[in-house]
Protein backbone atom coordinates (compact mmCIF):
# COMPACT_ATOMS: atom_id res chain seq x y z
CA UNK A 1 0.00 0.00 0.00
CA UNK A 2 1.44 3.25 -0.65
CA UNK A 3 2.05 5.89 1.89
CA UNK A 4 0.41 9.14 2.06
CA UNK A 5 3.79 11.05 0.38
CA UNK A 6 3.69 8.58 -2.43
CA UNK A 7 -0.02 9.50 -2.92
CA UNK A 8 0.91 13.36 -2.79
CA UNK A 9 3.47 12.69 -4.85
CA UNK A 10 1.84 10.87 -7.42
CA UNK A 11 -0.58 13.12 -7.87
CA UNK A 12 1.54 16.50 -8.07
CA UNK A 13 4.26 14.41 -10.92
CA UNK A 14 1.08 13.43 -12.82
CA UNK A 15 -0.43 17.09 -13.01
CA UNK A 16 -3.38 15.81 -11.06
CA UNK A 17 -3.72 19.41 -9.93
CA UNK A 18 -6.84 20.83 -10.22
CA UNK A 19 -10.51 19.69 -11.07
CA UNK A 20 -9.42 19.68 -14.67
CA UNK A 21 -6.84 16.97 -14.28
CA UNK A 22 -8.71 14.01 -11.66
CA UNK A 23 -7.24 10.45 -11.86
CA UNK A 24 -9.52 7.64 -10.73
CA UNK A 25 -9.30 5.35 -7.53
CA UNK A 26 -9.01 2.54 -9.90
CA UNK A 27 -6.17 4.13 -12.41
CA UNK A 28 -4.52 5.06 -8.54
CA UNK A 29 -4.97 1.59 -7.60
CA UNK A 30 -3.31 0.07 -10.63
CA UNK A 31 -0.32 2.87 -10.77
CA UNK A 32 0.43 1.53 -7.33
CA UNK A 33 0.19 -2.17 -8.21
CA UNK A 34 -2.93 -2.38 -5.76
CA UNK A 35 -5.22 -4.87 -5.90
CA UNK A 36 -8.46 -2.88 -5.46
CA UNK A 37 -11.04 -6.22 -6.88
CA UNK A 38 -12.98 -3.87 -8.56
CA UNK A 39 -14.03 -1.21 -5.52
CA UNK A 40 -11.00 0.34 -4.99
CA UNK A 41 -11.80 0.38 -1.17
CA UNK A 42 -7.53 0.23 -0.49
CA UNK A 43 -7.08 3.43 -2.17
CA UNK A 44 -10.28 5.38 -1.07
CA UNK A 45 -9.38 4.90 2.43
CA UNK A 46 -5.65 5.79 1.58
CA UNK A 47 -7.59 9.45 0.38
CA UNK A 48 -9.64 9.85 3.52
CA UNK A 49 -6.57 9.18 5.80
CA UNK A 50 -4.39 11.71 3.44
CA UNK A 51 -7.22 14.26 4.10
CA UNK A 52 -7.53 13.72 7.78
CA UNK A 53 -3.62 14.23 7.45
CA UNK A 54 -4.05 17.99 6.03
CA UNK A 55 -3.92 17.59 2.21
CA UNK A 56 -6.33 19.01 0.07
CA UNK A 57 -7.94 16.30 -2.30
CA UNK A 58 -11.00 16.88 -4.08
CA UNK A 59 -13.28 14.60 -5.93
CA UNK A 60 -15.57 14.50 -8.80
CA UNK A 61 -17.16 11.51 -9.84
CA UNK A 62 -15.11 9.36 -8.64
CA UNK A 63 -12.35 10.79 -9.27
CA UNK A 64 -9.48 12.77 -7.41
CA UNK A 65 -7.34 15.69 -7.47
CA UNK A 66 -5.08 18.22 -5.21
CA UNK A 67 -7.18 21.05 -4.61
CA UNK A 68 -5.51 24.45 -5.44
CA UNK A 69 -8.36 27.40 -5.31
CA UNK A 70 -10.91 28.70 -3.34
CA UNK A 71 -13.61 27.42 -5.77
CA UNK A 72 -12.73 23.94 -5.54
CA UNK A 73 -12.14 23.73 -1.87
CA UNK A 74 -16.27 24.97 -1.66
CA UNK A 75 -17.46 22.67 -4.37
CA UNK A 76 -15.98 20.04 -2.35
CA UNK A 77 -17.71 20.81 1.06
CA UNK A 78 -21.21 21.40 -0.67
CA UNK A 79 -20.91 18.62 -2.33
CA UNK A 80 -19.69 16.93 1.14
CA UNK A 81 -22.91 18.50 2.83
CA UNK A 82 -25.50 17.55 0.38
CA UNK A 83 -24.35 14.07 0.65
CA UNK A 84 -24.98 14.27 4.63
CA UNK A 85 -28.18 15.62 4.38
CA UNK A 86 -29.29 12.86 1.58
CA UNK A 87 -27.86 10.33 4.05
CA UNK A 88 -29.88 11.70 7.19
CA UNK A 89 -32.84 11.50 4.70
CA UNK A 90 -32.46 8.36 3.99
CA UNK A 91 -31.80 7.60 7.00
CA UNK A 92 -34.66 9.26 8.71
CA UNK A 93 -36.84 7.09 5.91
CA UNK A 94 -35.38 3.94 7.15
CA UNK A 95 -36.42 4.81 11.26
CA UNK A 96 -39.93 6.07 10.05
CA UNK A 97 -40.94 3.00 7.23
CA UNK A 98 -39.69 0.44 10.49
CA UNK A 99 -41.47 2.40 13.10
CA UNK A 100 -44.39 2.72 10.95
CA UNK A 101 -44.96 -0.72 10.18
CA UNK A 102 -48.57 -1.70 10.65
CA UNK A 103 -48.86 -4.13 13.79
CA UNK A 104 -45.16 -3.00 14.80
CA UNK A 105 -44.56 -4.29 18.18
CA UNK A 106 -40.40 -3.70 18.33
CA UNK A 107 -39.70 0.45 17.41
CA UNK A 108 -36.44 1.61 17.29
CA UNK A 109 -35.94 4.46 19.98
CA UNK A 110 -33.24 5.93 18.19
CA UNK A 111 -33.19 9.51 17.29
CA UNK A 112 -33.75 11.30 14.41
CA UNK A 113 -30.48 13.18 13.18
CA UNK A 114 -30.58 16.64 10.82
CA UNK A 115 -27.59 18.99 10.00
CA UNK A 116 -27.88 22.51 11.68
CA UNK A 117 -25.08 24.89 10.55
CA UNK A 118 -22.76 23.88 13.25
CA UNK A 119 -23.35 20.46 13.87
CA UNK A 120 -25.26 17.76 13.51
CA UNK A 121 -27.34 17.56 15.87
CA UNK A 122 -29.74 14.70 17.99
CA UNK A 123 -33.18 16.51 17.06
CA UNK A 124 -35.38 16.56 20.26
CA UNK A 125 -32.84 14.29 22.26
CA UNK A 126 -32.72 16.97 25.10
CA UNK A 127 -36.55 16.67 25.70
CA UNK A 128 -36.10 12.86 25.59
CA UNK A 129 -33.79 12.81 28.08
CA UNK A 130 -35.76 14.80 30.21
Amino acid sequence: MPTIQQLITCLFNNNHVDRVHPITAGRLAQHFGVSDGGTEVPIRNLIRNTIDQGELIGSLNKAFYIMNDLSEVEDNLNSLQNRAVLILSRRRNMLNNWNNQQNQENPSNLPDLEINDVQIQIVNSIEKDY
